[in-house]
């Protein structure tokens, strides 16, 4: 009977930090109104910091250059939120044409398909193919854009306060962790994050520009707001760039005909593959330490719990988490099983 004690003492553990971390986790889903907006802050912020970098190379002192960043980031910021505004706006308002243009589409398909003698029922292909849900679908997700735009101002003056503070982290952190080894890692991390978020920007950069370039030539509607969406769910691992594509290539076919979207389509699988395989990886060299399926899940998790700002955060959230379960010997083993590690 002693000799199970031990054992039995962990799976005690096992439950009761499970029953822990749920408790916390309810507890960030019904703060999301409140951590959604801060953790958008604090990607801001990251990327914001190479920028007070360079003024700092140049010998700017830092008060004109924390002056500099908040101009620069407050134009920038109100130019993208009132062009979105605008453009959502315009998409919100065409968004029934186009679901009744593609129902019309769906319609001559369907007949097609019947003519050809294949047994397709109406009500068969519209509870897997229903164009007011896509429609709705990116209604929806571009209006959630729209919510957080309108915190913007609190996004930008909080993220503003971070890179001022990010010149004390690591004082605070030698006081904090006494653990060398510890502090060498939560300062690894820290840097891993950043250089991700980094190099995961130009990488967006990169693609939406080039998805705004194929959109004009082909003059599909909204090019700047659908190269827009392109910069935002290239964050999200695996289907960001998927879904991306949906929307211009619909409009192209509405627009231009179907021949107009299947160019649009390939360019974009092109423009996805080149630099999602070629150029991304280059860059970031080391991977990032989780596994395929630690990723896709925690992309589902994530966007279950903050919503579409959680999907395109899930990789830096899912790394910070990690990295808490890598520094207990009761949790390092959750951490390993979340690696990339194969043998």
């Amino acid at each position: 009977m002693q000799t199970n004690e031990p054992h039995l003492w962990r799976i005690n553990q096992l439950f009761l930090f499970l029953g822990m971390l749920s408790i916390v986790f309810a507890v960030l889903k019904m703060a999301s109104d409140i951590v959604v907006p801060l953790l958008i802050a604090i990607a801001i912020a990251i990327l914001l910091l190479p920028l007070l970098a360079f003024f700092e190379r140049r010998k700017v002192p830092r008060s004109i250059a924390l002056i500099l960043i908040i101009v620069t980031s407050i134009g920038i910021e109100l130019g993208i939120g009132i062009f979105l505004v605008n453009e959502v706006d315009s998409f919100t308002h065409d968004s029934q044409s186009l679901a009744s243009q593609l129902q019309s589409i769906s319609d001559r398909v369907i007949n097609q398909l019947i003519g050809y003698g294949l047994p397709i029922k109406n009500k068969d292909l519209l509870a897997i193919f229903n164009p007011s849900n896509l429609v709705g679908f990116f209604q929806s997700t571009l209006m959630q854009l729209g919510n957080q735009l309108s915190n913007i101002m609190l996004i930008l003056f909080m993220a503003i306060f971070i890179v001022m503070e990010s010149g004390y982290m690591y004082i605070k952190l030698q006081k904090t962790l006494n653990d060398s080894e510890r502090l060498e890692a939560s300062i690894e991390i820290i840097s891993k994050i950043k250089t991700y978020f980094v190099i995961k920007a130009k990488i967006s950069l990169l693609t939406a520009l080039c998805a705004f370039i194929v959109l004009w030539y082909f003059d599909v509607s909204y090019p700047l707001l659908w190269a827009t969406v392109t910069f935002f769910l290239n964050f999200i691992p695996v289907f960001g760039s998927i879904i991306a594509a949906i929307p211009p290539v619909i409009l192209a076919v509405l627009d231009q005909g179907v021949m107009s979207g299947v160019w649009v389509m390939l360019w974009y699988i092109i423009i996805n593959n080149v630099i999602g395989n070629i150029i991304e990886p280059g860059l970031m060299g080391r991977g990032l330490g989780l596994s395929s399926l630690t990723v896709f899940l925690s992309m589902t998790f994530w966007g279950w719990m903050f919503g579409p700002a959680g999907m395109i955060l899930s990789v830096p959230l899912t790394m910070a988490f990690q990295f808490l379960l890598m520094q207990y010997e009761e949790t390092k083993w959750l951490g390993f099983m979340m690696s990339d590690y194969q043998g």
